[in-house]
């Protein structure tokens, strides 16, 4: 489906042209994109478990300050790695309101016209 929008102003033509908006967007192609990047998440999120499994294990087979200078940057990973996933997460989140957002604007001005 695909939404097509325009703002004006009531401060006649001359500003209406410095001020138009025109958009274009495909909610179908916007779901499909919140769809693609949940597949992503879900593949990344299975690949750091399995990075992190190996890790665990290399942790607990190895001991003295290299291995705990180890952990630490074990660490930083996680904590960088949580971060990746919370932004991936909410552009996900995003692009799945927005499909939601301009399809339901779509079918609301349909509506308005049947």
């Amino acid at each position: 489906m695909r939404a097509y929008g325009r703002s004006t102003t009531s401060d006649g033509p001359a500003c209406e042209e410095a001020m138009a908006m025109r958009f274009e967007v495909d909610s179908d192609q916007v779901e499909q994109a919140s769809a693609a990047v949940a597949g992503s998440v879900a593949t990344v999120r299975t690949e750091v478990g399995a990075l992190m499994r190996n890790l665990d294990a290399l942790q607990a087979s190895w001991q003295g300050p290299a291995a705990a200078a180890f952990g630490g940057t074990v660490g930083q990973w996680r904590g960088a790695q949580a971060q990746v996933e919370g932004a991936l997460d909410a552009i996900q989140a995003a692009l799945a309101a927005a499909a939601r957002t301009y399809a339901e604007a779509e079918a609301a001005a349909t509506r308005m016209f049947s």
